[in-house]
């Protein structure tokens, strides 16, 4: 299933609140994972959409991390990833279209 959304439903996704819950930094611990420490919460938008936030970070490398927020499409398992932050382990190389 390939997903399209506009620009417009991307910046409405982004900037929908995301109430993080009461307990989300006892969920938010990172848990080891070959050669990382990785976890996940997922956070329902004050609209009701399905969001998900992924945090990594390299075991070796405390600059090597990654700090994901994801939506869910609806009905499907598919997220779709709306921003993503990396640390200054090294350089990124992505081209932005804009």
């Amino acid at each position: 299933m390939k997903v399209l959304l506009n620009d417009e439903e991307i910046d409405l996704l982004i900037s929908e609140g995301k109430p993080l819950p009461s307990n989300y930094r006892d969920r938010m611990q990172l848990k080891e994972k070959r050669g990382h420490k990785e976890r996940e919460l997922d956070i329902i938008g004050d609209n009701k959409s399905e969001f998900r936030l992924v945090l990594r970070q390299s075991q070796f490398n405390i600059l090597d991390f990654s700090v994901i927020l994801a939506f869910r499409i609806p009905k499907s398992n598919q997220l779709f990833r709306l921003r993503r932050y990396n640390g200054k382990s090294h350089e990124h190389t992505n081209s932005y279209v804009y």
